[in-house]
This record gives C-alpha cells, structure tokens and sequence, in this order.
C-alpha cells in the first residue's frame, strides 16, 4: 500500500471515529433523517465544487443507463447506511455503534470475492478475525457482561455495515469508468434527493429556530469532514487498493472512539483497551503482509 494511501486511510479513521461523538451531540438538537439530510445538504455542493474545478463539468455528466446505478449507490451508501446509522443511535451507544459497524468489513471481503474476483488468502482471513476479536475485546471491556443487551439500535447497525459493504463494492466497479470524485459526487447527489422527503416528514424541519452552536458545529463536521474528505479518500482508496484491505482500517475506529470517549467525555481507558488495540493493530498487519 502507498504511504500517501494509508495516511489518509489513517486521517479517515480519527475523522469517522469522531463521527459518534458529532452525531451524538447533534441529535440533542436534530432529529435522526433531518441530520443526515442536513448533513449531505451542506456536502453535496461542496464535493460537487471541488468535482468541477478539478475534473470540470464532464465529470459531472450522467448518461441515463447511469441513472440507475448512481440511484442504488446514492441509496446504499448515503440514504440508507447514514440515516438508518443516526436513527441507530437513539437507541444504542455509541461505543456499541462502533464496534458493530465493523460487521461490514467481512461482507466488504465476501461481496469483493464474489462480485469483483479479488481473493482472500489465509493470512488476510486470520487478520480479519484477529482484529475483530481486539474490536469485541474493547467493547465489551473484557467481559461478555460488557454489551448491554441487544436491542433494535445494535441490529440496525449491523444492517447499515451491509448496506456499506454493497456501496463499497459496487462503487469500486463503478470506479472502472468513472473517477472517485465523480462518483461520489453523483452519489451524494442521489442520495441527499432521496434523504428529502424523509426529513421533511419526519420534521418539517422546525428545530431550525432553535439550533445552537452545538448542532450546527455537528452538521459542519458530519458533512466537511465526515462526508467530503472522508468519502473522497475512502473511494480513492477503494479505486487504487484491493477492497478487503482498506476496510481492515476501519477496526482502528473502535480504537480511537475509546481514545477520543477517554478525552471528550471522561470515560476510563482500561486494560483490555489496550489489549484489544494492540490485536487490532496486529491484525491490519496481517492483513497487510
């Protein structure tokens, strides 16, 4: 892997990891869909500027027999994963949240096996679980009393892993014709239009009035950071890396969301958070070799 690759693989970790926190702390003022909207509302101009003055209007063009495509990846990867995502966290934690997502990177494996050709050796199977197991070590603190009891949050957390998983894959064929800037553009535009009549329903978006410095910073960081440059590098690295290895990334953001839940909020970083970092560490490098 390029070390331009991996630095922003390790740049997306710490933004995405930050994300539960973001989310969290807007939801006090946001509801679920109308975040998410507002989220993609703010980005989808944005990406779609920084789209034109680098690749110019072409890039920005659809055929119709791409109209489907990019409405299923708009779908997959912002309307259904991100606003099932933030529902989520109504009703589970955001440490659970964290680990649960990380259901998606064995299905971002199998789905590369069967849709794409890639393969998945021995070594790259035994990193996979080995830094799930540091992922469940971190949760539930060592102990199987750690997760509390299942509920509809955690189940839809799982969901939103597959629905990423299915983007990934399909935007990585996607990205055989068009560019990651492209692509993701296209998508976040399909997906903020689908987002709309969720959120309008859903609020007729009369919180407006009462918003604080809190949930607006929320929406900036979910939609500059968490979806522009985090989406930019993601694709990016999907287009130029084989798909079961970036998504081993993402086991460090149960790291770093016990980090940041340490520093942000006072909770106790304990034995088994460094026990289980260090197996999640150890299992990207397997995964690497």
């Amino acid at each position: 892997m390029k070390l331009k690759t991996f630095l922003e693989l390790l740049a997306l970790v710490f933004i995405w990891s930050g994300s539960w926190i973001a989310i969290k702390w807007g939801l006090t003022e946001i509801p679920p869909y109308s975040l998410t909207f507002f989220r993609f509302l703010v980005a989808c101009p944005v990406i779609v500027t920084i789209t034109y003055y680098l690749e110019g209007s072409k890039s920005l063009k659809i055929n119709k027999n791409e109209i489907i495509t990019f409405s299923i990846l708009g779908l997959l990867g912002i309307t259904l994963t991100q606003a099932i995502q933030v529902f989520a966290l109504k009703f589970t934690t955001a440490i659970n949240s964290s680990i649960l997502i990380n259901f998606n990177v064995p299905f971002i494996a199998i789905f590369a096996m069967i849709f794409l050709g890639e393969s998945i050796n021995k070594k790259t199977a035994f990193g996979i679980f080995v830094s799930f197991v540091g992922a469940v070590i971190i949760v539930v603190n060592g102990s199987l009393s750690g997760f509390q009891r299942i509920n509809i949050g955690d189940v839809l957390i799982v969901l939103t892993g597959i629905f990423w998983a299915a983007y990934s894959v399909a935007g990585k064929k996607t990205m055989e014709q068009r560019t990651p800037l492209s692509m993701t553009s296209l998508s976040f535009i399909f997906g903020t239009i689908f987002l709309f009549p969720l959120a309008l329903f859903e609020s007729k978006f009369s919180f407006i009035g009462r918003l604080t410095e809190l949930g607006i910073g929320s929406v900036l960081y979910l939609s500059l950071l968490c979806s522009v440059y985090a989406y930019i590098c993601w694709n990016r690295s999907m287009k130029c890396e084989k798909a079961s290895n970036v998504a081993m990334f993402l086991y460090f953001v149960p790291v770093v969301t016990a980090i940041l839940a340490w520093f942000l909020l006072g909770e106790i970083i304990t034995i088994f958070t460094v026990i289980g970092g260090v197996l999640v560490i150890l299992g990207v490098y397997l995964a690497e070799r």
